[in-house]
């Protein structure tokens, strides 16, 4: 895994890694295909090394067009994952996470907690809990 804090721009994209292991992506405006493949490799990069967790800011989002959408289907995996926290999700997407969560969990294929917030402020606590909770059961 990473031990350093990195950062990186992809397009109008910020993604910042916290050691041990928290990976946060603020998600602003819209998502080409190239952006949503460049960040999708990152999670690759550190998910296949060790499992993480995401804090997935998509307060400032835009659009993503359904071709960015197919590859992030086709190329997430969900155990990349311990945990997910998004932040300021819409309804939609929202849904679409819950819907795609379901479908992995019952493939057998996804553990991982995921939990939505209101704000960027919220996300540290929410982590936290995710973090206790893993603790907890590995005690």
């Amino acid at each position: 895994m990473v031990t350093q804090p990195r950062e990186w721009k992809i397009g109008t994209h910020d993604i910042r890694f916290e050691p041990p292991n928290t990976l946060s992506v603020k998600i602003v405006g819209d998502v080409r295909v190239d952006e949503a493949s460049r960040i999708i490799d990152l999670c690759a990069e550190l998910g296949d090394k060790e499992p993480f967790y995401l804090i997935a800011d998509l307060s400032g989002i835009g659009s993503i067009p359904s071709e960015a959408r197919g590859v992030a289907s086709k190329q997430i995996r969900p155990e990349w994952y311990k945990g997910v926290v998004y932040v300021g999700a819409s309804f939609v997407a929202k849904a679409a996470v819950k819907s795609l969560s379901v479908v992995f969990y019952l493939a057998g294929k996804y553990t991982a907690d995921v939990e939505f917030v209101t704000t960027a402020e919220e996300a540290p606590a929410a982590l936290a809990k995710q973090k206790a909770r893993h603790k907890a059961k590995v005690a």
